[in-house]
């Protein structure tokens, strides 16, 4: 294999984990230590907050990682980064604070989207597929920002309430944190990047690590319409709200939240017994609960199928309501912190190579 093709797929390696690292994409929502922290209100908390969402929104660091590929100025890279900052900064306040948002998985598409056109927009793409010169930089990154502040703001809603007195004050600090994150991620990136460009094989990596960003891009697009439509496919059907104490667990069907007319009176339950395989079946009442005695020691999956012929699952670990997060007491190193690592290190191998003459760094 060749130098040049070496290097492209370890850098086609680092961009990809951005998108890999949070498993099946959910790193990025708010999590229930989050809300912890936004409802005790501290400074720190709240601040806190905003820098990890920062930092784990892998969509939002593709599309920096993006915009940084070609400054090499100091002056550039505070210009640009400043008009995404106000973009998203404007975006995040006002939608906060008025209380507007939208299905967060139509934002992220949207942010998918910016992700690849910033790949596409570095390939030139515009001038060779459409004959004409991409729109300016400077204004799509403000655009862009404001899109990614809607997104945070979806996020922030998410975790503080609409008439919480201090909203505005933890919107500003929150804010204050995702200034913290994006300022500590852009430095990694500018010295990987600015490692990087040093090497004769540049633009071959350039190239193979931009055209990562629009298949990174696309797949996020594609995975977030995915989750976009499961969720309406949910919200038409019932679902499970389990309650469990010792071996004993109590639950109902919770009707459909779109305003449907499905039954959940007199619907059969199987419970599956995960440890030992057995199955048995319950009927909901008119109301839709149903009750049964297992094995404290114990998981079950409980399944049903609705009237309109959907089937509806959920797992029950005796003890544990359903759906409720098991954390683990030990060390959690965040995916971020990975990729900041691999990012570094891979600066130091460019270190060999910066002096090679160009016939050893091509193909």
């Amino acid at each position: 294999m060749s130098k040049t093709r070496l290097f492209t797929r370890l850098l086609l390696l680092l961009v990809s984990l951005f998108v890999l690292a949070p498993a099946a994409g959910y790193a990025h929502d708010m999590t229930d230590i989050a809300r912890d922290r936004m409802a005790e209100g501290g400074f720190l908390n709240v601040m806190w907050t905003g820098a990890e969402h920062m930092l784990s929104g892998y969509d939002h660091l593709l599309f920096l990682l993006g915009v940084m590929f070609f400054l090499t100025r100091l002056r550039d890279i505070f210009l640009f980064v400043t008009a995404f900052t106000l973009g998203h900064t404007i975006t995040l306040i006002f939608a906060t604070f008025a209380g507007i948002t939208a299905n967060h998985y139509l934002i992220d598409a949207v942010i998918a989207l910016t992700v690849a056109y910033k790949g596409f927009e570095n390939l030139d793409g515009f001038k060779r597929w459409f004959g004409f010169n991409a729109p300016n930089l400077l204004a799509m990154v403000f655009i862009f920002g404001l899109i990614h502040g809607f997104g945070l703001s979806a996020r922030l809603q998410a975790v503080t309430l609409a008439d919480d007195p201090d909203l505005l004050g933890k919107i500003l600090i929150f804010n204050l944190g995702v200034e913290v994150g994006q300022i500590i991620a852009l430095m990694i990136m500018a010295v990987a990047i600015r490692s990087w460009q040093q090497v004769k094989a540049w633009p071959v990596i350039s190239k193979g690590c931009n055209t990562a960003l629009v298949i990174a891009g696309i797949a996020l697009l594609i995975f977030q319409l995915d989750g976009y439509f499961t969720e309406r496919q949910h919200r038409a059907s019932p679902t499970f709200e389990v309650f469990t104490d010792i071996d004993q667990v109590m639950g109902r069907l919770v009707p459909p939240t779109d305003g449907t007319s499905a039954s959940v009176a007199d619907v059969e339950i199987m419970v599956r017994n995960r440890t030992n395989q057995r199955v048995e079946f319950l009927r909901t009442d008119r109301q839709g609960w149903f009750a049964f005695t297992g094995d404290s020691t114990a998981s079950y999956q409980l399944s049903a199928t609705d009237t309109s012929g959907y089937e509806i699952q959920s797992e029950v670990i005796m003890g544990t309501a359903a759906g409720a997060h098991i954390h683990d007491e030990g060390i959690h190193i965040p995916f971020y912190v990975y990729i900041a690592i691999l990012m570094l290190l891979s600066s130091l191998i460019t270190r060999r190579l910066e002096t090679r003459p160009l016939s050893e760094s091509g193909s």
